[in-house]
C-alpha cells in the first residue's frame, strides 16, 4: 500500500512539473481531455485530439494545438484517427456490449486542407456481418466541404 502511494506520489509530481513548461493552449487541451474521459471513456488519443460525440455515427473534432500540423490544419494522423473511431463506435453502437470491434484495415483519401475551427466525422455501415464490418468515413470541414474520405474493414470478436 505504501509503495503505491509513492508510485501515485511520484507520478503527480512529474505530471505537475511536465505542466509547468506547457504553454496555455497546450494546458488547456490537457484540462478539456481529463474532462472528457471522466464523462464518457474511450480510448485516451481521441480524447485528447479533441473529439466529441454529435451521435453514434457522427463525431467533431476542434482543430487546435493537440491535432494540428505547423500549417496550422488538422493533422492527417488526427484525421485518421477520427475516422477510424466514428467508425467503430458506429459499429459497436449496432452490435451492443456483446462485442469488440478491431480495425483490419483502414484506407484514407485525403482531399483537401482540414483548416478551420473544426472537422465532422460521419460514418456509414456497408456491411454488417458475424465476423467483419465495412465502412466508410466522411470528413468534413465547417463549410460542409469534403475534406477526407477512409474506407475500412474491421473483425468483429465475442466477449
Amino acid at each position: 500500500m505504501i509503495f503505491i502511494r509513492k508510485l501515485n506520489e511520484r507520478i503527480i509530481d512529474e505530471i505537475t512539473d511536465s505542466f509547468n513548461e506547457l504553454d496555455y493552449a497546450n494546458l488547456a487541451s490537457w484540462l478539456e481531455a481529463y474532462k472528457k474521459i471522466k464523462t464518457r471513456p474511450y480510448h485516451l488519443l481521441g480524447h485528447f485530439l479533441n473529439i466529441s460525440w454529435l451521435d453514434q455515427t457522427c463525431a467533431k473534432m476542434l482543430i487546435g494545438t493537440n491535432n494540428s500540423n505547423r500549417y496550422g490544419n488538422a493533422h492527417g494522423g488526427a484525421l485518421y484517427t477520427l475516422a477510424d473511431v466514428v467508425i467503430a463506435e458506429n459499429i459497436m453502437h449496432q452490435l451492443g456490449d456483446k462485442r469488440d470491434v478491431f480495425t483490419l484495415e483502414l484506407k484514407m483519401n485525403y482531399i483537401r486542407k482540414a483548416k478551420g475551427n473544426y472537422v465532422i466525422g460521419k460514418s456509414e455501415i456497408l456491411h454488417l456481418g458475424s465476423r467483419t464490418a465495412v465502412a466508410e468515413c466522411s470528413i468534413y470541414n465547417e463549410n460542409d466541404n469534403l475534406v477526407a474520405k477512409a474506407f475500412g474493414t474491421f473483425f468483429i470478436d465475442s466477449k
